[in-house]
C-alpha cells in the first residue's frame, strides 16, 4: 500500500486546453495569417511602384540567387570535399 501512494502522486494528468487557451491560440494563428497576407500585399505593391527595367532587373537577380541556393552543396559535401 505504501509503495502505490507515491506512484499516484507522481502521475501526470492529460489536461485539455481551456477555452481561454483555445481562443488565444486562434488569435495567434489569425495574427500570423494576417501578417503573411500583409507581407505579400506589400511586396506586390513594391513591385508595382518600380518601373519596367527595375522589375526586370529584380527578377533577373532573384533567379540568379535561387539558382545559387539550389546548387549550393550541403554541409557534409562542403566538409568532406576531396579536391
Amino acid at each position: 500500500m505504501l509503495l502505490v501512494i507515491p506512484l499516484v502522486g507522481m502521475a501526470q494528468d492529460d489536461k485539455k486546453p481551456t477555452r481561454k487557451q483555445k481562443k488565444a491560440e486562434q488569435k495567434k494563428e489569425q495574427r500570423v495569417k494576417e501578417s503573411k497576407k500583409s507581407e505579400f500585399k506589400s511586396k506586390k505593391q513594391h513591385m508595382k511602384l518600380q518601373d519596367k527595367q527595375t522589375r526586370k532587373r529584380m527578377k533577373k537577380h532573384k533567379r540568379k540567387g535561387m539558382r545559387y541556393v539550389s546548387t549550393k552543396p550541403n554541409f557534409f559535401q562542403r566538409l568532406f570535399n576531396t579536391r
